[in-house]
């Protein structure tokens, strides 16, 4: 018996409990990260127009918002060396190192934002400052988003792939939930100029309890039985195949990595300033949509494990390629906070059909031994767009004076991953990857 298969047999020799246990634990441990980075990442979109007054004074409010934006989308700039980094560390030396060292990296830079002081104390060392605890940020993430989401699809065997990897997308939407919820506690409890001055931090302050949970829950966990097996027998990828599947992974993501920030990050923002939604409504209804995002990525996951990641990622992308820019044109039309909440539920539902069966999906285009370098450095080069898509919107709409226009850009995003769905071969029903 060769040692692959002697290797197999081992972790076939597990019980049924005690793998059981190992899996919920790769659950919470895959998920953790996740929620720290997106809690941030989503207190920063939500608190973007207050952070701009702050770190980006100007007359011009339109100004300040576009700088805040920027700064939001730099940290999407450093993803790429993250993920080529840490992504090469997980493959080579184990997922659940670079797990924790990511853990570590976010949490510092998390609690670094809410101690800086503003550009009315020490002038332009303030968002210079600020731009340096996102590079950390985002370099962080770059590895923390491939990593996570091939060890929690590697855990699910084979025939939960699916459902297991959604969890990647349930705790992003848990940790945008936490930031949104924040940020509505906060606006509903302290008055413009408290949020203003100091209310603003209280979130990023949270990273300093989030960190150490992490830690302790990934300290806990196992390599994946999928990660053993492959790095137990050789795998080949001749670099021209690995470049197909990197164009691939890009472009499958381009419109998640959008549709991402449009429908959750950006839209209170947006609601607030183009729909005549108050701010507090508008995190309200972000927050009821990305708990309903929460319980049902799981669910589109299990879908395409029964029907396969295409029918599901396919109907997605459709809806909102023919449909954004109507939605965004109903939402600034005057509709009124509860046709807003509903319009904005329907987003975030038909969005999480992707979201939900996305992961899965894009490990299955590597294999084991570059899973994680692929899978990050894929996402990594699109989120670029994706955390800039405020900012680009944000520009379009001052340019053009149509608010409207920014369901083009969600449009746009989901034509361009179109044909990568449809080239896409669909392995759900594969027994292994």
């Amino acid at each position: 018996m060769n040692s692959s298969s002697s290797h197999a047999g081992a972790l076939d020799a597990r019980s049924p409990s005690t793998i059981r246990a190992e899996q919920r634990r790769a659950i919470g441990a895959g998920m953790v990260g996740y929620i720290l980075e997106w809690f941030d990442f989503g207190v920063y979109g939500f608190l973007a127009a207050i952070i701009a007054k702050n770190f980006f004074p100007s007359a011009d409010e339109f100004t300040s918002l576009l700088a805040s934006f920027a700064v939001f989308g730099v940290g999407f700039v450093a993803r790429p060396v993250g993920s080529l980094v840490l992504g090469r560390v997980a493959d080579v030396r184990g997922r659940h190192i670079t797990l924790a060292l990511t853990m570590i990296l976010m949490a510092i830079s998390t609690v670094t934002i809410g101690l800086l002081p503003t550009y009315e104390r020490i002038g332009v060392a303030a968002p210079v400052l600020l731009v340096a605890a996102r590079l950390v940020q985002g370099f962080a993430a770059g590895g923390e988003w491939g990593t996570a989401a091939a060890f929690l699809v590697e855990w699910g065997g084979a025939n939960r792939r699916g459902f297991f990897g959604a969890f990647q997308q349930s705790s992003i939407a848990a940790g945008l939930l936490l930031g949104s919820l924040a940020a509505a506690i906060l606006s509903s409890s302290l008055d413009a100029g408290e949020l203003a001055s100091w209310g603003w931090r209280i979130p990023f302050f949270l990273g300093a309890l989030l960190g150490p949970v992490g830690m302790y829950v990934r300290r806990r966990v196992q390599e994946s039985p999928a990660y053993e097996a492959g790095s137990a027998r050789a795998q080949t990828l001749s670099r021209a195949q690995f470049t197909r599947s990197l164009f691939h992974a890009f472009s499958f993501v381009i419109f998640w990595a959008v549709s991402s920030y449009m429908v959750a990050v950006y839209m209170p923002t947006f609601a607030n300033r183009y729909a005549h939604i108050s701010r507090t409504q508008a995190l309200w209804t972000s927050t009821a949509s990305l708990a309903t995002v929460m319980i049902i990525a799981p669910l589109m996951g299990a879908l395409s494990d029964r029907v396969g990641r295409k029918p599901v990622l396919l109907a997605s992308c459709v809806f909102f390629a023919l449909l954004s820019y109507p939605l965004y044109a109903f939402i600034v039309s005057g509709i009124g906070f509860i046709a807003f909440f509903w319009t904005q539920l329907l987003m975030n539902v038909v969005f999480t059909m992707y979201s939900g069966a996305g992961p899965a999906a894009l490990a299955e285009m590597f294999p084991t031994r570059v899973r994680s370098t692929g899978v990050a450095f894929g996402g990594a080069l699109a989120t670029i767009l994706g955390g800039f898509s405020p900012f680009l919107t944000t520009w379009a709409i001052s340019s053009t004076g149509a608010s409207a226009n920014a369901g083009w850009l969600l449009a746009g995003s989901a034509l361009v991953t179109l044909p990568a769905l449809v080239v896409m071969k669909d392995r759900a029903h594969e027994k292994s990857i």
